[in-house]
């Protein structure tokens, strides 16, 4: 009996393994492992850039595995997994509030594990709650259960230790689930269902305010610090391959102005690699005094000669930065916003652009999932000389190792009634700004750069 999509997706699941091996080994990276408590470079994006081939290939890789999981999975142990997996986020949650991630990780032999019954003790906590909270990380693949009720760290919940990746960005939004919870009522029963406004959203269900999102931020300052830390994470996860996928040499412009570029962590990365450029950092005006002290400890030599500075300014506003001295960056800014609000963004960077200048939007693309029955080379996902590999049946947007893209695009609906736009989508927005995609870069990360000019039949 004939198993066809079991056999493609088999054989494609063999062969990128195979090449991720291949490519660790040619990075010499040691193997990876559940069972170590030791962190491994490919855990955190923000400080290794693995390889093209490494990270097509650990993409290819997680493909195959989601799309296996979707071939063999019951579809009612698949609605349960989504539904309960809110509970998997809040274990987490909890494990970071109480430092009990921080308790385990100082232990002197941490690969061991501790009985639920020392934790409870020493946290004043019921050990009855413990245990099942434990194990459902466990089953996630953060912590390990040594022996019947004892757990240790491993490897990945190392990313939650203070002063990590994953902490920042863990514990970024007051009040997500509550969002989470109101979405579906927003969508379907609420006088809000059919409005696109950014302050008619599930957050406004949610919190019960008038206020958008950034206003209410401001106006609840315990928001800010957590929301900052979010962004600055989620930012330098792609920084490292957005310095050296996107060919900075090209650029005809001596300065490089970040719109909405908080700490200026982006464009310090930049001039690190690329010392000729000069850089501006813009913010709202509460943001620019806080990346104005950062800089000046930082990069003090940088500020008293005048190659980095920051000032306030509004996107709203029209762009003060005119002409063929400057290019300009909008990383995760665009898909915050709706539409309209968008393109008043983009049309005050455009309207302040010379000839020689380029706008960089750097966002997730969103891939439509139509074509995922097709059948695709994968040749065109692993840099390898070897043409006998076989075609396997791969989602065009990689399936599973997509789901951050999609589910973000969720997450920016339910905030803002932004989203994250496909190609077709983007091409839309820019041309409707007077602009045309000139390039679109894609990066070792989950976000491409898409490189936009001046439409060369406006200028005429």
């Amino acid at each position: 009996m004939a198993h066809a999509e079991l056999d493609r997706l088999q054989a494609c699941l063999n062969f990128s393994l195979d090449a991720l091996r291949k490519e660790m080994d040619n990075s010499q990276l040691l193997p990876l492992s559940q069972h170590s408590s030791v962190e491994h470079p490919l855990d955190d994006p923000t400080t290794y850039l693995p390889s093209t081939a490494l990270f097509d290939a650990r993409r290819l890789s997680l493909a195959c595995l989601g799309e296996l999981k979707n071939l063999i999975q019951s579809p009612l142990d698949k609605r349960m997994d989504e539904k309960y997996s809110a509970y998997g986020a809040a274990s987490i949650d909890i494990l970071i509030k109480t430092n009990i991630i921080d308790y385990l990780s100082d232990l002197s032999n941490p690969s061991e594990g501790i009985p639920v019954t020392e934790l409870a003790s020493k946290f004043g906590l019921d050990s009855q709650k413990l245990v099942p909270i434990l194990r459902c990380c466990a089953a996630n693949g953060w912590v390990r259960e040594t022996r019947d009720s004892s757990f240790a760290l491993n490897r990945c919940s190392r990313t939650f230790v203070e002063g990590h990746a994953g902490r920042r960005l863990n514990l970024c939004t007051p009040g997500f689930m509550s969002i989470v919870g109101a979405m579906p009522r927003w969508v379907t029963e609420s006088d809000w269902k059919l409005s696109r406004s950014p302050a008619q959203t599930a957050f406004q269900v949610a919190f019960r305010t008038p206020l958008q999102r950034f206003s209410w931020v401001m106006q609840n300052p315990q928001a800010l610090v957590p929301l900052a830390d979010h962004l600055q994470v989620l930012g330098d996860m792609s920084t490292p391959g957005i310095v050296a996928d996107y060919p900075w040499e090209q650029l005809e412009t001596p300065i490089i102005v970040d719109c909405g570029g908080g700490e200026g962590g982006l464009v310090t990365a930049i001039l690190d690699a690329h010392p000729s450029f000069r850089a501006i950092v813009q913010d709202m005006e509460n943001v620019v005094a806080l990346t104005s002290s950062i800089m000046k400890e930082r990069r003090p030599r940088d500020i008293e000669n005048g190659t980095l500075k920051a000032e306030a300014h509004d996107l709203f506003q029209p762009q003060p930065r005119i002409g063929n001295e400057y290019s300009f960056i909008l990383r995760h800014i665009l898909h915050d916003w709706p539409d309209k609000e968008a393109a008043a963004i983009l049309g005050n960077v455009a309207r302040s652009l010379g000839p020689k200048s380029k706008i960089l939007i750097i966002e997730m693309v969103a891939v439509p999932n139509v074509d995922s029955a097709a059948t695709t080379s994968a040749k065109s996902f692993l840099l390898d000389g070897d043409d006998k590999r076989p075609d396997h049946c791969v989602p065009s947007h990689f399936g599973s190792a997509s789901k951050l893209v999609n589910a973000f695009s969720v997450h920016m609906l339910s905030l803002m009634n932004g989203c994250e736009r496909s190609l077709r989508e983007w091409e839309s927005l820019v041309k409707g700004c007077g602009l045309c995609i000139t390039n679109v870069y894609p990066l070792r990360a989950h976000t491409s750069v898409i490189e936009c000019a001046l439409d060369s039949r406006v200028l005429l």
